[in-house]
């Protein structure tokens, strides 16, 4: 009886290394080469049309708040939203992704930023990802 704590311990933590060896890795490494086929396509494409830009990502927890944009996240956007770039394109996603990306727009055009093109991907999933690309 002294022993069944650790032997249940130990069943747990085989249990466990098996779950993250079975189903956790192989779903890290589809993502991996997903990421790093985009990245090779998107390289394609720049060479192609003499493209070029730079993809940044945000912390959505610092960036929002009730899906409002915090003071943190205004600031980051005038400093790092230049307009001397011909194109922005925002990838948001998140559960209201939709309420997010209005508060940015909504701020965007408050602030009188504009840029000749403007593409706004809103992804509804349970990921929270905040992105921005600029096109020179």
């Amino acid at each position: 009886m002294k022993y069944l704590c650790w032997m249940i311990s130990l069943i747990l933590v085989a249990i466990l290394y098996f779950a993250y060896r079975t189903q956790y890795l192989p779903l890290k490494e589809d993502v991996d080469k997903f990421e790093k086929e985009i990245t090779m396509w998107e390289n394609v494409l720049k060479g192609e049309k003499g493209i070029s830009g730079d993809r940044n990502r945000f912390a959505t927890e610092r960036f929002f708040k009730n899906d409002k944009l915090t003071p943190y996240g205004e600031v980051e956007i005038l400093r790092k939203f230049d307009t001397y770039y011909k194109s922005l394109e925002l990838y948001i996603s998140a559960p209201r992704a939709f309420k997010r990306a209005k508060e940015v727009l909504s701020f965007l055009s408050d602030q009188r930023i504009t840029y000749k093109n403007l593409s706004f991907i809103v992804v509804v999933d349970s990921i929270q990802r905040f992105e921005y690309k600029f096109t020179k």
